[in-house]
């Protein structure tokens, strides 16, 4: 009989010992108990531990080196806390849905395990007394490449709640606005017995990461030698942290921080690109050298190269920004500020967004009158404002009660430079022109330098300003003329559409109704007060957004505020 690639010849045996053992009858009653819902929800630390679920998904210990690579980032966000309160769940779920996030033609909208278009609501509302979820980045390498991100990432949960044997609450969006597709995971902290759901660390750090990578291999095909190679390649040069440097660092933590390749500088090819690596790094001055293919390592090696990388992202995204909106500005004009070092800044608003998807932190681009693009952090998306790109905008630093320096964004004109020079209110270009502060040459301040030209020229027409010997001269009371004018116009439009009386506000004055709307004009923000009778236009503050539609109370102050008195604080005066 010929022996072909199809023939086998099988041997019987007994059954072999799979390792399980029989629960006792202890271990009988607990599994009983935690299905019905009686046992302790766990610790009250986090959603993590090493002996969780997932702790024996019996994966490999280490990846296959032609695997498809996949980056997964994950974070645990508890449910009690400012930080939570000040960030709920849905503002987040309503950024992961903005506009520009999905595929060209495509609504940003959601999915889960059973369809898309979910809705975003009622997950929120069940995770509302949870104690905790989970929030994943997951981000094939390859994923511009794969049929479909959506069916890719259903297979994984499946995987997922395979491993943790139990079935999963969780929803998704796939965002395609990066140089990489990515997907956006919520996933609630319940399990199915209605436990906390506790994942063993191990298993978010690096199973998870395997079932990824394994299912974009079978779809796409293992990463042939070239490929492998083509990328280490890339690694060398490359201004962050690498797989390279993970090596170099595993060599000098047994070493003192001494990496010697001399005995490894022969013609292998990985050798000599840890070498090219090392002399890379010592170009950076992270790596001291000692002899030939000997160097002494930075101890903050890792922290120093992920920062070098933040920053290059850092700078893509503003040259992304201001490439869009078709300003050109080069990186020597970029300003990127840490959080607790931002000097001041006042400018044109060109984007916010979320420097950190997984922690919440965020960032606005500021252009600035000093004619540079300056790059500002803030811990909250909330402290960003919520004004409209192209608005004007002035970076505010205080104390907090803690004694921590905070900072945010204050709106100075929501009207954008071209709006304003026609404007029938007091406008900030009004008071640039009054107040002439230093503006640069280029960049936005050689724009707001037009502009104030062409608003000047604009309060000539209307009898408001005159030139004389060279000079710009202004009206009497030329700012609280134009206020006046802006609400008397805006408190007319109001009365048309509402019946209600405007009625004007003195300083001294007791201020009390509802808080109807914010109104937005040339010369600021004004709150619509209704007292059942008539209304009033009042500077407005952020936190009476809170109150929108409640009674609130006030006194007007003798420079045009208001002390405002909501609860027991008597802080928005500030």
């Amino acid at each position: 009989m010929t022996r072909d690639d199809h023939s086998f010849r099988p041997r019987l045996s007994g059954p072999r010992d799979s390792g399980a053992r029989p629960l006792s009858f202890m271990g009988e009653v607990r599994r009983a108990a935690a299905k019905a819902g009686f046992l302790a929800k766990g610790r009250a630390g986090s959603g993590t531990g090493w002996a969780g679920r997932g702790a024996r998904a019996g994966l490999p210990s280490r990846a296959n080196p032609h695997a498809r690579r996949v980056i997964i980032k994950a974070r645990i966000v508890r449910h009690k806390g400012l930080r939570f309160r000040a960030a709920p769940m849905s503002r987040h779920l309503s950024y992961l849905q903005r506009e520009g996030v999905s595929q060209e033609g495509q609504e940003p909208d959601m999915f889960d395990a059973t369809g898309d278009g979910v809705d975003t609501k009622a997950f929120a509302q069940r995770c509302a007394e949870d104690r905790h979820h989970f929030r994943f980045i997951l981000a094939p390498e390859d994923a511009a490449e794969m049929d479909e991100l959506r069916g890719f990432t259903r297979e994984l949960m499946a995987d997922v709640a395979s491993d943790l044997d139990t079935r999963l609450d969780w929803i998704a969006i796939d965002h395609w606005n990066t140089d990489n597709p990515h997907v956006h995971i919520l996933l609630r902290g319940v399990a199915e017995d209605g436990t906390d759901l506790v994942i063993d660390r191990s298993y978010i750090r690096e199973d998870m990461r395997l079932r990824a990578q394994n299912r974009v291999t079978l779809e796409l095909g293992p990463r042939s030698d070239l490929d492998i190679a083509a990328a280490l390649d890339r690694e060398v040069g490359a201004e962050h942290w690498t797989s390279l440097d993970r090596r170099i660092l595993s060599i000098t933590q047994e070493t003192a921080g001494l990496l010697d390749l001399r005995q490894q500088a022969g013609p292998g090819a990985y050798a000599q690109r840890l070498i090219g690596r090392a002399m890379q790094l010592e170009k950076w001055g992270l790596a001291e050298p000692l002899a030939p293919a000997c160097w002494s390592i930075n101890p903050d090696l890792e922290a120093t190269l992920r920062e070098l990388g933040l920053r290059g992202d850092v700078i893509k995204t503003m040259h992304r920004t201001l490439t869009h909106a078709g300003r050109v500005v080069s990186p020597t004009d970029f300003a990127l500020h840490e959080p607790q070092a931002q000097g001041h800044v006042i400018g044109r608003l060109a984007a916010r967004g979320l420097a950190d998807e997984l922690s919440g932190s965020a960032f606005a681009i500021v252009e600035g009158v000093d004619g540079r693009a300056h790059y500002l952090r803030f811990s909250d998306l909330e402290w960003t404002g919520d004004a409209p790109p192209g608005a004007i905008v002035e970076l505010r630093r205080w104390e907090g009660r803690d004694g921590r320096p905070r900072s945010a964004l204050a709106v100075r004109s929501d009207l954008t430079l071209g709006e304003q020079i026609s404007a029938r209110g007091a406008t900030w270009l009004d008071r640039q022109l009054i107040g002439n502060a230093p503006l640069a040459q280029g960049g936005f301040g050689g724009e707001v330098r037009v502009a104030m030209a062409a608003r000047a020229d604009h309060l000539i027409n209307e009898n408001l300003a005159w030139r004389e010997a060279g000079q710009l001269l202004f009206s009497p009371r030329l700012l609280a003329h134009l206020r006046e004018r802006d609400l008397t116009e805006a408190g007319a439009a109001i009365a048309k559409r509402s019946g209600l009386t405007p009625q004007s506000a003195e300083a001294g004055e007791l201020i009390s109704g509802t808080y109807r709307e914010r109104v937005t004009l040339a010369s600021g923000r004004f709150a619509m007060i209704d007292d059942g009778m008539g209304f009033q236009l009042v500077p407005w503050r952020p936190a009476l957004d809170a109150h929108l539609g409640e009674h609130v109370a006030g006194t007007m102050r003798p420079g045009g505020g208001v002390e405002w008195t909501l609860g027991r604080s008597r802080s928005l005066s500030l």
